[in-house]
């Protein structure tokens, strides 16, 4: 059955021999590797740690993967119990900036940690750009002391930012000054554009291969339902019997890759992609909010409980959040592969099967 659970994940099994099937050229480069993972412990993490797992076991590729987190003790004891003592899995405690590297060199760094702000707290732009390039400069120095093969840095679409603006083919200067600078959006953008090039500076002084994923909008277990993630609120509403309220007029354009994609389109960048060049990772499926609302409420079988509360604007141009994805098709051979409602419909089946109900 495609909803089995099988022992030692907590992904269905089809999601993991989705990904093999996708990858099956690319895992066998990764024989012996020695792996180091930031952010092991949250969405992008853990899809990655069970995947390699899935995959270790099924290939007999004789990996080692690392772990780095804040307290692994935690993490195992509260959150993934079943990877306690599974073999080649091994886990460092510390933060980002200041870990102790581990005592056996690691060939393939993927930097998947990152740091939000659900709190709104007043010192987070501090604290994110110390931890954004403290931390990746605390990798890069790991990776060259290692002679590490290759760094994966996973940034995001924000490096695209509203500063980068362009009217008529004309550069506009953009933000006015300290506010718009000190923005979250900016701040959070900016120094993931800065990961990416100290990366890509370090990568051609030590000789490692810097890959960069500029990393867009998902779905897919794991996916924080209580966060500031539109899909993963209304999917929320929907499991919970309750209206899909939509905060705005509905109009933003969004697109979202599922989480086996991801995998897939991550390990391909570590994989294949070239040096210095990034490429962005998401979905190609467009879809506004309000559209997007109403496919979670076909998907739980309540089409009738959308509210949007906004009215849009008559002859505005709305808000969007999306990639080309020309770039990571034409070289990479990616695709995606699980259309956005298939993806939905896979997550609430996911979330239904952890609560205990029938799916």
């Amino acid at each position: 059955m495609g909803h089995t659970i099988p022992s030692g994940h907590t992904l269905f099994q089809r999601d993991l021999e989705h990904i093999a099937a996708l990858l099956e050229g690319d895992f066998p480069q990764l024989r012996g590797a020695h792996l180091f993972i930031t952010g092991g412990t949250g969405f992008f993490g853990i899809w990655l740690l069970e995947t390699l797992l899935w995959a270790n076991e099924k290939h007999a590729l004789n990996l080692r993967i690392t772990v780095l987190s804040r307290s692994p003790g935690k993490f195992l004891e509260q959150r993934a119990p079943h990877l306690r003592g599974r073999p080649g899995l091994s886990f460092v405690a510390g933060n980002l900036t200041d870990f102790e590297f581990p005592a056996e060199a690691c060939s393939h760094i993927l930097h998947a940690a990152s740091e939000t702000n659900l709190e709104r707290s007043a010192d987070w732009a501090q604290r994110h750009l110390t931890g954004a390039l403290d931390g990746t400069r605390r990798l890069l120095d790991m990776a060259a002391v290692h002679r590490s093969e290759a760094v994966v840095i996973t940034t995001s679409g924000a490096v695209y930012s509203p500063m980068d603006s362009v009217v008529d083919n004309l550069c506009v200067e953009g933000p006015a000054g300290i506010a718009d600078y000190a923005s979250e959006r900016i701040v959070y953008g900016q120094s993931k554009r800065m990961m990416e090039i100290l990366t890509s500076v370090a990568a051609q002084q030590h000789g490692y291969r810097a890959l960069i994923a500029r990393c867009f909008a998902f779905v897919g277990p794991y996916l924080a339902l209580d966060s500031n993630y539109a899909i993963g609120n209304f999917i929320r509403d929907a499991l919970a019997n309750r209206d899909i309220v939509v905060g705005g007029d509905g109009t933003p354009l969004r697109s979202y890759l599922y989480a086996a994609d991801l995998v897939v389109w991550l390990i391909r960048v570590l994989m294949r992609g070239r040096s210095g060049v990034p490429y962005n990772v998401g979905g190609d499926e467009i879809v506004s909010i309000g559209e997007l609302a109403r496919t979670v409420a076909k998907v739980a079988g309540r089409p009738d409980t959308v509210v949007i509360k906004g009215t849009p604007v008559p002859g505005a141009k709305p808000s969007a959040y999306l990639p080309s994805l020309e770039r990571a098709k034409t070289e990479l051979d990616l695709q995606v592969s699980i259309p956005l409602e298939e993806a939905i419909r896979r997550t609430m089946e996911w979330h239904r099967a952890r609560s205990g109900k029938v799916v």
